[in-house]
């Protein structure tokens, strides 16, 4: 397969390459800095800022068969600057895409953001409602935007991310529900999103995802 990947430099960004490069994929890695990226004559570097700059996405994302989208946005309470980017690349993105003629995009979203609020605990919807309220807007707003796209989207929730080495025993739920163990590795979200994108799991809906907790991986749908 041919995967875009924006923000191809971030922590789950660069285990998506490094996952993708593996399982034997060409890689197109859109940044805003070409450094720190592993050589590889399947892998593409296209710098650029996704949420600023339509006619650089426009250019780079036809031609690949799915898209993987890893933003994060430089969370405010951790006293990190920067605006609130994902739904601005989103809006990018998809009407790339459509131009482009390319239908799958995967993205990964915070716990509690969109459709997930509903069956986030109470702490973590006043979490997200009040002390992060601008960087989850973001995250509602990003979820809409793909959800009205027309395109064949997946949306993957996460909870704690960890620096673990990628393993075997995480899961893969299609029910909006709390699990069990939300702390996950960037490295097993990546497995998901590079394996979503490759099979077309979870098409047109959404995962929760989780960390070990029963000795196995599971995926249901």
């Amino acid at each position: 397969m041919r995967l875009f990947v924006v923000g191809a430099n971030g922590g789950i960004g660069r285990q998506v390459v490094y996952r993708a490069l593996l399982n034997g994929h060409h890689v197109t890695a859109f940044v805003r800095r070409a450094d720190g990226l592993p050589p590889d004559p399947r892998l593409t570097v296209v710098t650029g800022a996704v949420a600023d700059e339509p006619e650089a996405v426009r250019k780079a994302v036809p031609g690949h068969d799915a898209v993987i989208c890893a933003l994060g946005n430089p969370l405010w309470l951790r006293g990190r600057r920067g605006p609130a980017i994902v739904a601005a690349a989103a809006t990018l993105l998809v009407d790339a895409m459509r131009e482009g003629g390319v239908e799958r995009i995967v993205m990964p979203l915070a716990w509690g953001a969109g459709e997930s609020v509903h069956a986030a605990s109470a702490p973590v919807r006043a979490a997200t409602r009040v002390f992060i309220r601008r960087d989850y807007r973001d995250f509602d707003a990003a979820e809409r935007i793909l959800e009205t796209s027309g395109l064949n989207w997946t949306i993957a929730y996460f909870g704690a991310l960890t620096d673990a080495p990628p393993g075997a025993h995480w899961s893969a739920s299609g029910e909006l529900r709390t699990q069990q163990n939300l702390a996950i590795s960037r490295a097993d979200v990546a497995q998901f999103l590079v394996a979503a994108a490759e099979h077309g799991a979870f098409a047109r809906g959404r995962a929760v995802l989780s960390g070990p907790s029963q000795g196995r991986k599971e995926v249901r749908r």
